[in-house]
């Protein structure tokens, strides 16, 4: 990947975990995870590699943002799994939409599942409800989102600034 490449890939981190927390104090609801949308075309373009740092940035700039998590590091650690995970599912070739949408969204429950199991773990009431709209949302904005990330991220590594 060239550096132009690494800095989209960042700046679509950052406008992703931005907008989430931003849209999240805005109380709306059932909200896409954007920044697993991101990890989610680094991993399916370029593997598990790509996709683990790149889940690995996403998560600590989540961790950093407000509100953060109660423990630093957890969601970098999660972010890393499921860009790992994302980049294990990569095929070759042109990839079908549905193969697209269903690894994102299967990503996307686990995530809302060890999510869930560290709320519980401290104590915190879990939402289903939110849970399972936040898997849909992801995969549905994941289904538009991912072919246009991928394309971006194409396009800046093709320019050659001098």
């Amino acid at each position: 990947m060239t550096a132009t490449g690494v800095v989209v890939r960042a700046a679509l981190l950052l406008v992703g975990a931005v907008l989430g927390v931003t849209l999240a104090a805005r109380q709306l609801a059932p909200l896409p995870d954007l920044v697993l949308v991101v990890v989610a075309s680094a991993a399916l373009r370029s593997g598990p590699r790509a996709g683990l740092v790149t889940g690995l940035v996403g998560g600590w700039l989540l961790d950093l943002l407000p509100p953060g998590s109660a423990v630093l590091g957890t969601q970098a650690v999660l972010y890393a799994g499921c860009g790992l995970l994302l980049g294990l599912a990569r095929r070759p070739g042109p990839v079908a939409l549905v193969w697209v949408v269903a690894v994102l969204a299967a990503t996307c429950l686990g995530l809302e599942l060890v999510r869930a199991l560290l709320a519980l773990a401290q104590g915190v009431p879990v939402g289903v409800a939110s849970s399972l709209g936040r898997v849909v949302a992801t995969a549905t904005v994941g289904l538009v989102l991912v072919p246009v990330v991928g394309r971006l991220e194409h396009a800046s590594e093709r320019r050659r600034f001098a």
